[in-house]
């Protein structure tokens, strides 16, 4: 196992002239790349995302509680530990933490949710990802007001950060508990975080102003149960992902704040909520605390505040270079509620905003393929019973030659290696039904 790096030892990590093997970017050919969606990602970003939700138990440790809607027995906590040896933290310190990384953090750890996609065994696996590479997905190689140095320190110790993030999990998942797949985590990290910073050490043996920082991660025990593929098909472990747009990473936490935030949820959200359509109140309530939204109602000025804000945050997802689709209801949701409505506000606007109805969907083309893994679940018992034979690796070559992508673009799309897709290609590796069905859909191929 990795432990988190301690602070002390944050900047003292020797230059070496090996460097590490890294992972490709994500975005490199595709503007998506498949993220790993089941309960403690979600869970864990929301805990990051809503500190006012955090509580307190008798001893002063801090943790934050997620419970299934449909089962209240299935619950998921985390909790920020101190690094070495796993010691909770009380809630004041554990809030403070979660406060100094704010949405950087829920960027990055969605960024390690995508590599264990990566991963063919996550649970087994480490991967190493280089600062640089993290601060172009980011956005950040665009930003002038800070250093190249600062920037991968930055990076650095948000990952230090996200190390110190610890998970207990008891979950079930499936109509009856005697077909359903159950799964427990004692407390563990959710990331073991090691980091190697490269550059000119100073007097001291710290290196201030890094060239390169390689962050290598390990998944926590948590994937065992949440990711194994295999021990899904066994009903002994569960499997999901979705799918998160580079854009969303590159929305500006300190000026768009809601927006990150509402992205951020919509990105999880769209894997099982796919009709995509919302309640103002109910997106707001997941995104900004309650007291938030009473305040609104009763003071003009901090309703003219939340207003804005929300109808920045839709302005901001609409003008992505992938933008969100998004409709507003005709009959909740009326024209001069909206953003760029110039006609005066109603008495009563605000709780006629909470009461609107919206419909937003993920950028192209994510709909598209949630709606094939969807597709994939109704028609899988009649796979079982009437099974269609496999697509020939040359048919898959020629299929992707058509649309003009690469083994790489195509990999990208279905959340695989490409050295994955080359061997499906020689007919060295048999698609599994669900990804059979992917390939079907995005390369069209006629069954």
């Amino acid at each position: 196992m990795i432990d988190s790096t301690s602070s002390e030892n944050l900047a003292e990590v020797s230059d070496t002239p090996d460097k590490p093997i890294t992972e490709p970017r994500l975005y490199q050919n595709r503007p998506i790349a498949a993220v790993a969606t089941p309960p403690p990602v979600v869970s864990s970003l929301q805990a990051q995302m809503r500190t006012d939700l955090w509580q307190e138990y008798p001893s002063g440790v801090g943790y934050y509680k997620h419970q299934a809607k449909g089962n209240p027995s299935n619950i998921i906590e985390h909790y920020i530990t101190t690094p070495g040896d796993i010691t909770l933290l009380p809630l004041n310190e554990a809030v403070q933490i979660i406060d100094k990384f704010g949405l950087t953090a829920a960027k990055l750890h969605l960024i390690f949710a995508a590599h264990v996609m990566r991963q063919e065994e996550p649970w087994k696996s480490l991967f190493t990802l280089k600062g640089s590479d993290l601060i172009k997905e980011m956005g950040w190689q665009k930003r002038t007001d800070l250093p190249r140095s600062q920037k991968l320190n930055e990076v650095a110790k948000t990952a230090f950060a996200l190390g110190c993030l610890a998970i207990k999990a008891t979950w079930v998942e499936g109509k009856h508990k005697k077909g359903g797949i159950r799964v427990s985590v004692d407390i563990s990290r959710m990331w073991n975080v090691q980091l190697e910073l490269t550059g000119q050490q100073n007097l001291e043996g710290k290196i201030d102003q890094p060239d390169e920082v390689y962050i290598t991660v390990q998944p926590g025990l948590w994937t065992h149960a949440f990711l194994n593929k295999a021990g899904c098909f066994a009903k002994e472990a569960l499997y999901q992902f979705g799918y998160l747009a580079q854009d969303i990473l590159k929305i500006d936490a300190y000026h768009d704040e809601l927006a990150l935030r509402l992205a951020l949820h919509l990105t999880m959200e769209s894997r099982f909520h796919s009709s995509g359509i919302y309640k103002v109140e109910t997106l707001l309530k997941a995104l900004v605390p309650q007291t938030v939204i009473d305040a609104a109602r009763f003071d003009r000025r901090k309703t003219y505040t939340l207003m804005s804000s929300w109808n920045r945050s839709l302005e901001v997802l609409l003008k992505l270079k992938r933008g969100f689709q998004i409709e507003f209801d005709q009959e909740t949701y009326p024209e001069w509620l909206r953003p760029g409505g110039k006609s005066r506000k109603k008495q009563g606007y605000f709780d006629t905003l909470l009461s609107a109805k919206i419909t937003i969907h993920p950028p192209a083309p994510i709909p598209e393929l949630l709606a094939s893994k969807a597709s994939f679940k109704q028609l899988r018992p009649c796979l079982k019973e009437a099974p269609k034979p496999q697509r020939t690796s040359n048919e898959i070559r020629e299929a992707r030659a058509a649309k003009g992508w690469s083994q790489t673009q195509l990999a990208g799309w279905l959340g695989v290696s490409q050295r994955y897709v080359s061997m499906l290609e020689r007919g060295e590796r048999i698609p599994t039904p669900e990804l059979e069905s992917q390939i079907g859909h995005l390369l069209s191929i006629s069954e």
